[in-house]
C-alpha cells in the first residue's frame, strides 16, 4: 500500500536543521512557535520577514537555546475542528509540496472529511500516522509539555490581529493572508454531530488548550493566557 515508508513520508516533511533561526528570535527579541494551519505563514512573514518553520516548543530549545532563555515566545491557537477542516482541505488540494502530496495520497485522497475524521477516531493505527504528520499533528503538542503550556502568550485565531499588535507590535494592516487554502472548502455546519464529536475527542487536548485560551482572553487575563503550572489541567 504504501509506495513510501510512513516514517519516511513524515521524516521528509519535518523542517531541516537551521543555522540562521536563533539570530532571527534574538534581533526581532520575540520566539513565535508556528502550529500548523493556524496563520502561520502570514504571522512569521509579518513578525520575521523569514520562515521559523513549524517546531515544537522543545525543537525550539534545543536549537535556540540562548533565545529559548532569554525572549517572550508567543503562539497562535486555533478550534480544532476548524483546524482539522482546513488542514484536510489543504491536503485534499494537493498541499504545497511532495511530502503533503505523498501524505494526501495515502490519508485523505478519496475520502470525505467523515470520513477521514472517523478513521482518526476508530483505527489507532491511522491515527498514529495521521497525528505525526504536521499538519494533523495536536496543536498541544507544539505549545506543551504534558499539562503545562511552554509559552508566555497563547493567541485565539480570533484574536490574532489585536494579540499580534499587543504582544509583537505588529500593526492590524500588516498581515496578509499568506499560503491559502485553494479549491472547495468544507463548511463545519455540513458535519453531522457524530463527526464533530469525533474530531473533539482526538483533539481533545487541544480543544481545552483552546477553550482555556478563549476564556482568559475574555476575563482580559492576557499576559498569561493559560497557566504554565504542572498539572494545569488541559
Amino acid at each position: 500500500m504504501w509506495h513510501v515508508a510512513p516514517g519516511k513520508m513524515i521524516q521528509r516533511a519535518l523542517p531541516r536543521p537551521d543555522p540562521e533561526l536563533e539570530s532571527v528570535y534574538l534581533k526581532r527579541g520575540l520566539i513565535l512557535i508556528h502550529i500548523p494551519k493556524n496563520a502561520g505563514t502570514s504571522v512569521e512573514d509579518a513578525i520575521f520577514g523569514y520562515h521559523v518553520r513549524h517546531r515544537t516548543w522543545a525543537e525550539i530549545r534545543h536549537l535556540c537555546p540562548r533565545a529559548w532563555a532569554t525572549l517572550p515566545k508567543i503562539a497562535i491557537v486555533r478550534d480544532p475542528v476548524d483546524r482539522f477542516l482546513s488542514a484536510y482541505d489543504y491536503l485534499r488540494g494537493g498541499g504545497r509540496n511532495a511530502a503533503d502530496r505523498a501524505f494526501a495520497r495515502r490519508m485523505v485522497t478519496g475520502r470525505s472529511a467523515a470520513q477521514v475524521a472517523a478513521r482518526l477516531a476508530g483505527r489507532s493505527g491511522f491515527r498514529r500516522i495521521a497525528m505525526q504528520f504536521f499538519h494533523f499533528r495536536p496543536q498541544s503538542d507544539y505549545v506543551c509539555d504534558g499539562a503545562t503550556a511552554m509559552v508566555d502568550h497563547l493567541i485565539p485565531i480570533t484574536h490574532m490581529a489585536e494579540g499580534l499588535q499587543r504582544y509583537a507590535g505588529v500593526p492590524r494592516d500588516a498581515l496578509r493572508h499568506a499560503n491559502r487554502t485553494g479549491g472547495d472548502r468544507t463548511d463545519r455546519a455540513s458535519l453531522d454531530a457524530a463527526t464533530l464529536a469525533q474530531i473533539e475527542a482526538v483533539y481533545a487536548k487541544d480543544r481545552a488548550l483552546y477553550h482555556g485560551a478563549m476564556a482568559a482572553w475574555a476575563t482580559k487575563d492576557i499576559t498569561r493566557p493559560m497557566a504554565r503550572q504542572a498539572g494545569a489541567p488541559l
